[in-house]
């Protein structure tokens, strides 16, 4: 019987797909936590908390970045720092809308990307990652998704970025962006790729 119950059990697990979890700290700009986790380069504009969230919860919202730059090709970033492991796949998105707002020209994009370093803060940047960028089509949410990229030996941790890129000078854009993800789908951290074993143990439960 406890045999066919431990056989039972590793099926199901097996069969079941693991599920991504977002290693991003309030990815949704919730109430009341607004832009809480995010660091955000404003040198070229604003980012504040809108309530306008992407699923209209009245629990939510989204981050709203203003760029008004006088020179071409100017963002305003929000970013996050998070732990990775080395040898596993990660992908990034998030949702952005540009309304269409008399006062801006929205001649821009929004950009999606991450960096992995072989350290835990961010610093030593290993040069591999990802970018992806959309264009507005204004009044509408669009769902913007990178492709999976390994992160490389040595990866201890990740820089998530999301721009507001204004291509113009003088013409000022405004998007919000909303439930940004990077995660993994990976069930386990370690596939023997790391020139160790110093994930796994040989205990049985």
């Amino acid at each position: 019987m406890i045999r066919s119950a431990i056989f039972v059990a590793i099926v199901v697990l097996i069969a079941a797909p693991s599920g991504a979890q977002n290693l991003l700290t309030n990815p949704g700009f919730d109430v009341p936590d607004q832009l809480n986790g995010w660091t955000c380069r404003t040198t070229y504009g604003t980012s504040v908390w809108s309530p306008h969230d992407h699923l209209g919860s009245p629990g939510s919202g989204s981050m709203e970045n203003e760029v008004s730059a006088t020179s071409d090709n100017q963002s305003v970033r929000c970013s996050q720092c998070v732990p990775v492991h080395q040898h596993l796949a990660y992908a990034a998105s998030v949702w952005c809308f540009w309304p269409d707002d008399p006062d801006v020209s929205q001649q821009g994009s929004t950009r999606i990307s991450f960096q992995f370093y072989s350290d835990a803060d961010c610093i030593d940047v290993i040069p591999v990652g990802e970018v992806q960028s959309t264009y507005p089509t204004l009044d509408t949410w669009l769902h913007l998704v990178s492709d999976e990229v390994d992160a490389p030996a040595g990866a201890m941790s990740a820089g998530v970025f999301v721009f507001t890129w204004q291509t113009l000078a003088n013409q000022p854009v405004r998007a919000r962006v909303d439930d940004v993800e990077f995660s993994t789908t990976a069930l386990f951290w370690d596939d023997f790729e790391s020139g160790g074993l110093d994930a796994w143990s040989d205990s049985t439960p």
